[in-house]
């Protein structure tokens, strides 16, 4: 609900050779015919299993495309089972991504989103402004803890104006991984 899909959709259309790919796209392929709700029961190292393999199925896209590629997705999760957040980066996603952008957004302005936005219903209602706080401010630290632990830039974008916040992107993307270079892949 802080808008990093429609800043990630803007962007490639302002940058051609970048392309973008929902990381949870990657993993539903993977666990076919399964779903994330089956997904979540699964003990953690299966589950670490799938991300390792959704890493290598991005490595696979890196290479057979030049230009960035920028990866849509969470540093944590909400387990939809038992509640509880949960950080997804597994050892090689941190081998993987050589930037970091977390697209930060205020407690109402996600809220909000997630009412428009009906592909993102959740099971038992409206989500609670705790609840989505409480999520914002786990996301936040993972992102500084990814960073220190990757030693990769991160970007974090506030809530504000699609277009500033389109030039901040764009200007980070550009310092830590030139369109001239190949091969660069950024977790957003």
């Amino acid at each position: 609900g802080t808008g990093k899909t429609t800043l990630l959709q803007r962007h490639v259309l302002d940058h051609p050779g970048d392309r973008q790919v929902t990381g949870s796209s990657v993993i539903r392929q993977i666990i076919a015919p399964h779903d994330f709700a089956a997904f979540d029961r699964w003990p953690l190292e299966r589950r670490e299993q799938v991300r390792e393999e959704s890493i290598a199925r991005l490595d696979r896209m890196r290479a057979a495309d030049p230009g960035r590629l920028l990866v849509d997705g969470h540093f944590t999760l909400r387990n939809r089972e038992d509640g509880v957040l949960e950080p997804v980066f597994t050892d090689g996603d941190c081998a993987f991504f050589q930037a970091l952008v977390l697209v930060d957004g205020e407690v109402e302005q996600v809220l909000a989103q997630r009412a428009r936005d009906a592909a993102r219903e959740r099971p038992g209602g409206h989500e609670e402004r705790a609840r989505v706080q409480e999520h914002r401010e786990f996301e936040r630290a993972w992102a500084h803890r990814l960073q220190q632990r990757m030693n990769v830039p991160l970007l974090i974008i506030e809530q504000g104006e699609l277009a500033v916040r389109l030039v901040m992107l764009a200007e980070f993307l550009s310092r830590v991984a030139p369109a001239s270079e190949r091969d660069p892949c950024c977790s957003i």
